[in-house]
């Protein structure tokens, strides 16, 4: 063979080993967790150590690019000058061992993997999210349409490699939540079996506190809830850390909350509305960041004096506000939608929630438009 021949055919070779290797990675990855949060967290470290690895170094890389430190100054800081921990330990004690058992299983500090999970908080008290835009929308069930609950994910690109979800088996009932995440974190979004579901939305506009509940801990106690009314009750009883839009669905309906360190307000598109839809901007909510208000003020403008234009929350609201049907199908064709920017860089995974007699998630772990989706449900009681 000519070797000119022979180093085309091996670079040809090494190229398709290395498609191969990045689709294999971007697939998803699902977890079985079992037993105490504890166990379940040591469980999480240890089945995802090299990943949870990777994610901190990219962590830790990113930081000094939102606050102008390293990580090694930042993270105490951060921590100390925070009540974040006591908020936990408070309201949901029990994934805080969940935390700490990652730490052991992967081999990272405490204070690391509790940092890690404050992400929404960083971005909070930095201000420092700019391009990566979340779109949720959540249907009421209708007739034979089961209720559902869905969103587009869209976050930073280093946080974007390892689409991975958690199928946690609590260990002192039948209840179970099937939860989208990164590798290392208790949760971003999902469902349990007790026809639950959440979405989120980031809301940067809004007041952020130092002593709230952090966004990754409200998903996984709204997921803890056997029912949608006890979520409810849960999300408009915690103090909140972060400004974020939760949907949450049930059996029968789903509703909107924006939620902020002082006030949690229903977002209803009218009376009686059973769509609802959200990016990240505050359509209810007037507990404002004092960092936004300073800066409208130096162009001499107020919030709420002009209503935010956002082209995913129009592309959305135009379809939804329609008398047609809107089933799963409709719904995935909204997320795919890059005309409007609903998919975009961003998008980490989509996934579509439905609550019906047999809950079932529909994930796509990748930008929709190019990734197909697939099918995962809760495991079968023992």
């Amino acid at each position: 063979m000519q070797p000119l021949r022979a180093a085309f055919l091996l670079a040809t070779a090494y190229f398709a080993q290395s498609v191969a290797a990045q689709q294999a990675e971007k697939s998803l990855r699902i977890v079985d967790l079992h037993g105490t949060p504890y166990e379940r967290g040591l469980q999480h470290g240890k089945e995802l150590q090299r990943e949870i690895g990777e994610m901190v170094r990219m962590f830790e890389a990113d930081l000094p690019k939102v606050t102008g430190e390293q990580a090694s100054t930042f993270v105490p800081r951060f921590l100390a000058a925070t009540s974040y921990d006591a908020a936990v330990r408070r309201l949901t004690p029990g994934l805080l061992d969940e935390v700490r058992g990652i730490a052991d299983g992967s081999g990272q500090s405490f204070a690391t993997m509790f940092a890690y999970q404050l992400i929404d908080e960083l971005w909070a008290q930095t201000r420092s999210l700019k391009q990566e835009k979340c779109t949720s929308l959540g249907l009421a069930k209708t007739g034979e349409q089961p209720t559902i609950v869905a969103q587009n994910l869209d976050i930073p690109t280093w946080m974007q490699t390892y689409p991975t979800l958690l199928r946690i088996h609590h260990c002192d009932s039948d209840l179970q939540s099937l939860v989208v995440t990164l590798p290392g974190l208790i949760g971003a979004m999902g469902m349990n079996n007790g026809k639950v579901a959440v979405a989120v939305n980031t809301i940067l506009q809004l007041a952020p506190c130092r002593d709230g509940l952090p966004v990754a801990f409200v998903v996984r106690g709204i997921l803890e809830q056997r029912d949608d009314a006890a979520a409810r009750e849960f999300l408009l009883r915690v103090k909140h850390a972060s400004g974020q839009a939760y949907t949450i669905g049930g059996a029968e309906n789903v509703t909107c909350h924006e939620a902020s360190a002082h006030q949690v307000t229903r977002f209803l598109p009218k009376t009686g509305a059973e769509r609802v839809w959200h990016t990240n901007h505050p359509v209810a909510n007037t507990d404002w960041n004092p960092d936004f208000v300073a800066d409208l003020a130096k162009a001499n403008q107020k919030p709420g004096a002009a209503p935010f234009v956002c082209s995913r929350f129009a592309a959305i609201e135009a379809t939804l506000t329609q008398d047609a049907p809107v089933d799963v199908a409709r719904c995935i064709t909204m997320f795919v939608d890059r005309s409007q920017n609903v998919c975009n860089r961003g998008t980490y995974v989509c996934a579509v929630m439905m609550l019906g007699e047999v809950p079932e998630l529909r994930i796509s772990p990748g930008a929709p438009d190019t990734t197909p989706f697939q099918t995962v449900q809760f495991a079968a009681a023992r």
